[in-house]
């Protein structure tokens, strides 16, 4: 009982992010094999419910691996084999003429028959781990079919505008398709989207609002945001115009709380899911929009000898993007300019070039760099 507690405070320290940090536990592997130590194992399993889903993975692997391995792969038959090698090869010699098989050829036939096995066990590994597509009629399947719901289909160049029970807005672009139920669920409103949508969401802090898109899951209380996950993407794309939204994989769905292992967005943030290796990402949009009542008056906006911290605070609050700064450095360097209709981009450069300094961007702020101005 003492080696046991001791082993599982030292699984405890070590990370299992993925399937790969299970195969690659000798103890792990031997559990399944075995079932030895296996209260360390379950304790293991109840103490880390997030790693749940990556462990069962790596069972299920192992378990196909020592299935395959019990294969009668020696029960080839040499005389069998070199048949099919001459027949391949168009040997003009009569195919029912017996065909000696030296012993070295036996040799090499074991040989290959091992290099089989261990190709296949690779194949079988890459096809485990290579992550499965999430199509959109399985999502449908999965809220119960097509009955009792509303599908919409765009195949036209204009968008088409759709009403939800809600009042909520959504803009179905080509190629694009919605399905929603007649009637939302007290406590929450399911839509399932393939292609393109711009959402404007009613408002309704007890009943969310969650749009599956192949395998990535947005939820909102009320917000304006456009999707992107067409079925044959590799990515799919969100991007906030007003509010904020979460966003995450559904295979975190299983977890408690599963946003937490997401990214909440921001307007002018988009996040990126990337179909082949599971990873989600943030940054800015490529063009930032002005929010709220700047956008309904963007006339140009004079200064005259103003710190430069004073032009970076303004297009913070303009456009609800972060900008990071030295204000100490910064509160040296005066401005004279107007800035109007240019995009968010291109007044920074302008900044950065009348105080000698640049920009970029880091998890979808901005940074300005400078040395300050003497």
């Amino acid at each position: 009982m003492v080696v046991g507690s001791f082993r599982l405070s030292v699984r405890m320290d070590k990370r299992y992010t993925q399937v790969q940090d299970f195969l690659n536990d000798d103890q792990f592997v031997e559990w399944v094999v075995s079932g030895r130590n296996d209260r360390v194992w379950q304790q293991f399993r109840a103490a880390n419910p997030g790693s749940e889903l990556l462990m069962e993975k790596a069972r299920q692997l192992i378990l196909e691996i020592n299935e395959a391995e019990d294969r009668d792969l020696p029960s080839l038959n040499p005389q069998r084999v070199w048949e099919k090698i001459r027949h391949t090869l168009h040997d003009p010699a009569d195919e029912n003429q017996p065909i000696p098989v030296p012993l070295w050829s036996r040799h090499l036939l074991r040989w290959a028959a091992g290099l089989v096995l261990l190709l296949g066990i690779g194949w079988l590994i890459q096809q485990r781990l290579t992550p499965k597509p999430i199509t959109y009629q399985e999502l449908i399947a999965r809220e119960g079919g097509e009955s009792q719901r509303i599908e919409k289909v765009n195949q036209r160049d204009t968008p088409v505008r759709i009403t939800l029970e809600d009042g909520s807005l959504v803009t179905l672009y080509k190629n694009s398709k919605l399905s929603y139920p007649t009637h939302f669920e007290k406590d929450k409103r399911n839509v399932i989207l393939t292609g393109e949508a711009f959402f404007e969401i009613a408002k309704d802090a007890n009943k969310p609002f969650y749009i599956y898109s192949n395998e990535v899951v947005t939820k909102v209380l009320g917000t304006s945001f456009r999707i992107r996950a067409f079925g044959d993407s590799k990515q799919v794309v969100v991007q906030v115009r007003t509010g904020r939204v979460s966003v995450y994989s559904q295979q975190k769905t299983h977890l408690k709380d599963p946003e937490t292992s997401g990214l909440v967005l921001l307007p002018n943030q988009q996040a990126i899911y990337s179909r082949t290796d599971e990873n989600l990402s943030r940054k800015l949009v490529d063009v930032p929009v002005l929010l709220g009542a700047h956008s309904a008056n963007p006339s140009p906006i004079r200064y005259d000898e103003v710190p430069a911290t004073v032009v970076l605070k303004d297009l913070e609050k303009t456009y609800g993007i972060s900008i990071l700064f030295n204000e100490e450095l910064l509160n040296e360097c005066l401005i004279t300019t107007a800035l109007g209709n240019e995009s968010l981009y291109d007044k920074l450069d302008l900044i950065c070039k009348t105080i000698g300094a640049s920009y970029k961007e880091v998890d979808a702020q901005l940074v300005v760099e400078s040395k300050g101005c003497q």
